[in-house]
């Protein structure tokens, strides 16, 4: 097989008709009338213009040759050539992409069965002198013997866990490149989804890539959240449904074990569905699709919190703006009347919201009394400009803030202003860094501030810890009032760093205080990247992993497996076929030229 490094030169092949065009043009047979004196001559004429023809055709044969030997040879032409199956020693690292995505049945087998086919197909191929590498989902390489991966690939599942392909392949490359081999080779095997790619350094080493080529219809849930987050006692849960499938899907909440609400939604559709519980306390939900061919992602575990309205009261430095909120709040149920919770611009009772007093004369004795409560924070430096709100999905999420107090401390921050803390908290305190007024910041005046308030009053205030969502085998920070994860091991306790790795089955963890409550919960669920099931193709690969990367076929992997199919640049061969051609053409018009000459 023959391939063009420089197709477009190509197109210079027209030149290659010039020498037939101008000599068609120039031709002329001229009319002729036969005397019969001159008869005897037609025999030798006709002898010399036969020869003289042969020569013509002869310096156009080879000025066509010369010609289009040249212009293959700027195309570039390559052949194969060499495909023994004896190759010399390698290091190869197979990719094998056993992530959720992998569990997709296509054509009545899991795509993860068809990659482990293909890595066993490879694995016979390897050599003693060969060094093999196996690279399973969680992106760890692993040096392997041929016995010991198809051991591995004997138990392949599909893993919860997501795999950054991109990632992977430039650990490969970083594995083979510290090999002392003559060959380095990455292998891929993969559904190749364009999700699954990120940017980064391109790999100059050899990435061979091979995916199964069909891919399924999918239909997933990307997301689901309890809403309000503490329910009392009723609450709903809205649920993103994606997917390239069109026909509607059923949706069903589960609660203990049986099915609560139900719903019908398209792809794309967002979807509520009501509940409510019996009883106080901490709930594991789960929201269902009907199954498809990828299972993975057709459920979404979520914890919502069941507890009376919590008691609260606005003293008169708290603003207008939170005094009616807070009406708005009772109204509908959501709080009750009492003064468990407080917010003004002053400390009172247990649990308090506060803000900064409109006085900034006052800021020195409300530090004062912070500190003879204890409270780790304190108001700093009056500051002015223009700040956006971060607070991860929190209380407070991407509002403006014009005017604010430095807050100074080291305990719990519940979100920021740029990068500095704006709302805090600290035993039964809450403290934020702007008055809710509207020349403080916009929170007042848009839609979102009433469950704002919900969310401090019920949840904030209360000490509560909001729940917290993680991948499987993700690293997740806990906070600092949970002591234990608990699962169905075990408690899994909280090390010094707070850092835990998230269990690898999705679902519903509870976190355990320091008192043996539970103060919140940890929300394990699959990645929605890979429920994206459409594949990247070359100008993707070449862009996310390298231009070297080659996406092969069954046939095409095997013959360059190993460096297999040896490519050989015919440039300089056509090069010397037209120095040939152009001497023989010389030859020939030279020997015309003095056929001629002596004639005359």
């Amino acid at each position: 097989m023959i391939a063009f490094l420089q197709p477009l030169a190509l197109l210079a092949l027209a030149v290659a008709a010039l020498p037939t065009v101008l000599h068609l043009l120039t031709r002329r047979v001229p009319p002729t009338v036969t005397f019969p004196a001159v008869r005897y001559l037609a025999e030798t004429e006709r002898e010399q213009s036969r020869r003289l023809k042969l020569r013509h055709l002869l310096l156009l044969l080879l000025r066509t040759a010369l010609l289009v030997s040249v212009v293959l040879a700027a195309a570039r032409p390559v052949a194969r050539v060499g495909l023994g199956g004896a190759h010399a020693p390698t290091a190869l690292v197979l990719v094998l992409d056993n992530s959720v995505s992998s569990g997709a049945v296509v054509e009545g087998r899991r795509v993860v069965d068809l990659l482990a086919a293909r890595a066993r197909a490879i694995l016979r191929r390897v050599d003693e002198g060969d060094r093999l590498w196996l690279i399973p989902a969680d992106g760890l390489p692993r040096a392997v013997t041929p016995a010991e991966a198809l051991g591995l690939l004997d138990g392949l599942e599909p893993s919860p866990r997501r795999l950054d392909l991109s990632q992977a392949v430039r650990a490969a490359a970083a594995v083979v490149s510290s090999q002392a081999l003559p060959g380095r080779e990455v292998v891929v095997l993969s559904d190749l989804q364009r999700s699954a790619f990120s940017s980064g350094d391109p790999v100059t080493t050899r990435v061979l890539a091979w995916t199964p080529g069909v891919t399924p219809e999918n239909r997933s849930l990307d997301w689901a959240r309890a809403e309000p987050p503490i329910w009392s006692p009723s609450g709903q849960v809205v649920a993103a449904v994606g997917g390239v499938r069109r026909a509607p899907v059923a949706l069903r909440l589960s609660m203990g074990g049986r099915d609560v609400a139900r719903a019908v939604a398209y792809t794309g559709d967002r979807v509520t569905l009501p509940a409510r519980a019996g009883r106080p306390g901490w709930l594991a939900l789960r929201v269902s699709l009907d199954p498809d061919e990828l299972r993975a992602d057709d459920d979404w575990f979520l914890a919502a919190r069941v507890a009376e309205p919590a008691p609260a009261a606005a003293d008169a430095g708290a603003g207008r703006y939170v005094a009616d909120a807070l009406a708005v709040l009772q109204e509908g149920g959501r709080v009750g009347r009492g003064r468990t919770v407080v917010l003004g611009d002053r400390l009172a009772g247990a649990r308090s919201i506060i803000v900064p007093p409109a006085d900034q004369a006052a800021i020195g004795a409300l530090n004062r009394a912070l500190a003879a409560r204890g409270v780790a924070w304190r108001f700093g430096d009056r500051l002015d400009g223009e700040w956006r709100v971060g607070a991860d999905g929190a209380a407070g999420e991407g509002a403006t803030v014009r005017r604010r107090y430095r807050l100074l401390g080291s305990a719990d921050v519940l979100a920021r202003a740029h990068d500095d803390p704006w709302l805090v908290r600290d035993q039964g305190v809450v403290l934020l860094g702007s008055r809710l007024e509207d020349d403080w910041t916009d929170l007042p005046v848009t839609a979102g501030f009433v469950p704002f308030l919900d969310l401090l009053i019920n949840r904030i205030a209360a000490g509560e810890t909001r729940s917290l969502g993680a991948h499987p085998g993700d690293v997740v920070v806990l906070p600092s009032n949970v002591e234990a994860v608990l699962t169905p091991a075990g408690p899994q306790p909280a090390a010094g760093d707070r850092r835990i790795t998230a269990p690898r089955e999705p679902g519903v963890y509870f976190l355990r205080g320091a008192g043996g409550d539970t103060v919140g919960a940890l929300e394990v669920n699959h990645d929605p990247r890979e429920s994206r099931l459409a594949p990247a193709d070359r100008r993707v690969l070449r862009a996310a992993v390298g231009p070297g990367v080659e996406l092969l076929s069954d046939r095409a992997l095997d013959r360059e497996l190993f460096g297999g199919a040896k490519r050989a640049d015919l440039s300089g061969a056509l090069l010397m076929a037209a120095l040939l051609a152009a001497a023989a053409e010389l030859v020939v018009a030279s020997l015309g030229a003095k056929t001629g000459r002596g004639r005359a």
